[in-house]
């Protein structure tokens, strides 16, 4: 292969890659948003989140649920592990 051809290829992998971060990025905020709206949002919805999460919006999760568990006078047994978890 030529180093035109290389440098062609390399540069659609890097596409793909930006692609997909941004894609993964743009479902993040979309299930964020939701699990910020939702009073009791389900484990299943959580688990995904999680899923998702990158090193640099862990701070954005954890907001997310501490303010849930802070607006909750009896919170979620499950949301408090979770964050312990976020925690180290």
């Amino acid at each position: 292969m030529s180093e035109p051809d290389q440098e062609l290829e390399r540069w659609a992998r890097q596409e793909t890659a930006l692609g997909e971060l941004r894609v993964r990025e743009e479902v993040l905020d979309l299930l964020l948003e939701k699990v910020a709206h939702d009073r009791y949002p389900s484990r299943t919805m959580l688990d995904d989140v999680e899923r998702l999460l990158t090193p640099w919006r862990i701070r954005d999760y954890a907001q997310v649920l501490l303010d849930k568990v802070r607006q909750d006078r009896f919170p979620s047994r499950s949301m408090v592990e979770r964050l312990i978890r976020l925690s180290g």
